[in-house]
């Protein structure tokens, strides 16, 4: 089922950056708690998201754990949302994060999601080939 949402008021380039991150933020808790329920459900034999064959590539939908696998690959919304569940069903702290960066293409703001462990940063995308994958693109790739 696909369940679009218009947000007008937010990441457009007058929006207030604390507008953007409080929605982003709820976006995501969003795609984490879906993906626990997943897991703890009908996806409780999927594997994990590194043994999943699924690569990085941007896309426009923020995917569930089923479809995301189903597509193969996904960008950092999705895969981020993906890890953080998995480990949070093995008991682990871990929560996504993000970062805002001006994109010298578009002249506007992008965002970055990683997870987070205590004070430890994991990045799916990059684990996944989300270098790789602006490289051959000629995309501008959110720098570490």
């Amino acid at each position: 089922m696909r369940i679009p949402f218009d947000l007008g008021f937010v990441f457009h380039p007058t929006a207030s950056d604390e507008d953007n991150a409080d929605v982003l933020r709820i976006l995501l808790e969003a795609l984490v708690a879906m993906n626990i329920i997943y897991r703890r459900g009908i996806g409780s034999g999927a594997p994990s998201l590194y043994r999943s064959g699924v690569t990085y590539g941007r896309t426009k939908v923020w995917d569930s754990i089923p479809d995301l696998y189903a597509r193969r690959y996904g960008d950092c919304k999705s895969l981020t949302a993906a890890r953080v569940a998995e480990l949070r069903m093995a008991g682990q702290h871990a929560r996504p994060v993000f970062r805002f960066q001006h994109n010298p293409q578009t002249k506007q703001k992008d965002f970055h999601i990683l997870v987070q462990r205590g004070a430890e940063f994991e990045d799916p995308s990059r684990e996944l080939g989300m270098e790789a994958w602006h490289r051959a693109n000629k995309v501008w790739c959110f720098p570490r």
